[in-house]
This record gives C-alpha cells, sequence and structure tokens, in this order.
C-alpha cells in the first residue's frame, strides 16, 4: 500500500494567522501569482442591512465621553437613551421629558410606549413599558445641568438649529442620521451607523449580558415583534459572527493540527 505523505512545509509562509486576522491583519499573495483582472466583474447581492449594532464596549465609552467632551448634551442623551431604551426613532425622538419625570422632580421607574409601527398591525393593542436605568438617568441629568429653561413638557431631542428657533419640535430622523454617522467617522468607528444602531445595540448587549441565554433570546423576541428566534439573532448580527467564525476554524485541507470534519449548517438570510 502507498502512503501518500503531503509536505507542507512550502506552505508555511502562507498560513493564516488567525489572531492577526482578529486584529485586523491581511493575508496578501507575494506579487506576480495573480495578475490584474482584465474586465469588470459583478455578482448580485441582496442588499443588507444599513445598520449594526456597536459591539465593542470602548466605542459606546468613547462615544459618550467625546460628546460630553465636546458639550454635546443633547446628542449624548440621545445616544445613551437610544441604547438603553431600545426604543426605533419614530418613538425615540418623540419623548418628552415628561415621559421621564414626574411633576415633583422625581425619575419614574418605568413609563409606557405605545409604539408607531406596530400600533397598526398588532390585533390586540398593547402598550410597551420601558425601564429607566441609571445612565439614562446621569444623561438626562447631565444635559439639564448645562441647558437652563428646559420645561417638562419639551421634547427631550429638540431641534436647536436656526431654522427650529424657539420652537419646541423634535429632531428629525434624517438629523438623528447624520448626528450618528458623523461622530462615527470622526472617532473612526467602524460601525454601520444609522438610528437603527442605537436599537440594534440595546438588543445586541441584552443578549451578551445575558449569555446569550435561551429565554433572554424569547424575551428579545417579544420585546421586537418578531416571528421566530433566528429573525432576532439576524437582527442583533449574532448569527453571521458565528457563521464567520465557523469559517475561520473550519481550514479544510490546511496543515493539519489533529484535522478534521465537522458537522455544519448553512444559513441563509432574509434581508428585512
Amino acid at each position: 500500500m502507498t502512503v501518500l505523505k503531503l509536505d507542507y512545509s512550502r506552505f508555511n509562509h502562507n498560513i493564516i494567522n488567525l489572531q492577526a486576522l482578529k486584529n485586523g491583519g491581511v493575508r496578501k499573495l507575494e506579487d506576480g501569482l495573480i495578475a490584474p483582472a482584465r474586465e469588470e466583474t459583478t455578482c448580485e447581492l441582496v442588499p443588507e442591512h444599513a445598520a449594526e449594532p456597536i459591539k465593542n464596549m470602548d466605542d459606546i465609552l468613547r462615544i459618550s465621553r467625546y460628546l460630553i467632551e465636546n458639550g454635546r448634551y443633547r446628542d449624548n442623551m440621545l445616544f445613551i437613551v437610544g441604547i438603553n431604551f431600545g426604543l426605533r426613532v419614530s418613538d425615540l425622538r418623540m419623548l418628552r421629558f415628561s415621559n421621564l419625570i414626574n411633576d415633583n422632580c422625581t425619575f419614574r421607574d418605568s413609563f409606557p410606549v405605545f409604539e408607531q409601527k406596530t400600533r397598526n398591525t398588532r390585533i390586540r393593542k398593547k402598550n410597551r413599558y420601558v425601564t429607566i436605568n441609571n445612565a439614562v438617568v446621569d444623561a438626562v441629568t447631565l444635559y439639564l445641568e448645562h441647558t437652563p429653561g428646559v420645561c417638562l413638557s419639551d421634547y427631550m431631542f429638540r431641534n436647536e438649529s436656526g431654522r427650529g428657533g424657539n420652537k419646541n419640535e423634535p429632531l428629525a430622523r434624517y438629523t438623528i442620521e447624520r448626528i450618528l454617522k458623523g461622530v462615527a467617522e470622526e472617532l473612526d468607528i467602524n460601525v454601520k451607523m444609522s438610528t437603527h444602531t442605537l436599537r440594534k445595540t440595546f438588543c445586541y448587549w441584552l443578549m451578551v449580558r445575558g449569555g446569550n441565554d435561551s429565554r433572554r433570546l424569547l424575551l428579545v423576541q417579544k420585546m421586537l415583534n418578531h416571528s421566530s428566534p433566528a429573525q432576532t439573532l439576524d437582527y442583533i448580527g449574532l448569527t453571521y459572527e458565528e457563521i464567520e467564525q465557523a469559517y475561520h476554524e473550519l481550514n479544510l485541507g490546511s496543515k493539519p493540527t489533529g484535522l478534521h470534519l465537522v458537522d455544519s449548517e448553512v444559513y441563509e438570510k432574509d434581508v428585512v
């Protein structure tokens, strides 16, 4: 019987360093191994979600610190409230201080929201109750300490531009998106940022802090009114992470360190 023996030594310089990839390393072919393209190549792709959650806690802290240091207390309040409440921007932008604060200036423990998007789709109408945590209390207090003349009836995220003047008008959705994209660009944060980022960040960290527990997943699914746990995982970006990790760890046919095949699954991602 002939035993086929593969010499992997000549491939050593091309072995992927997974740690380097995680740290931003790039695997590059040696010059001359492949010629430049002779024609344009394209393939049809389904558009991906236009937003991602912020998965790095350091980035969350950097954003808040940057906004505070630059005196942008309203924008910091918007960011902190957004990632702690998990509301859609259509509901977030309409919040007033009276939603969070009682007439005697004490903070409520929670408050109800009749969500705009689902109020016409749910057979059984019901409110969603939002809990006010200490991070939100701190951000709101910081804003009020630096902003005189605020009333309980004021929108929390008022339009402070020249066109808005002294009118009690909330920020427009496109303005909120511009603020978030601008901060990500200024701080070089590699996240697809949009208004959905706030809600997705809320859901992502609910899952991560819950140890990705199945009961926590069902809770988040119920909060988002999703039809399945798979839809929720897809929405908050966990499924893709798991697929990407599986690809990196598979390495079929590379130099063996105990080469083995693994059971695998292939996922299709519906685009919402």
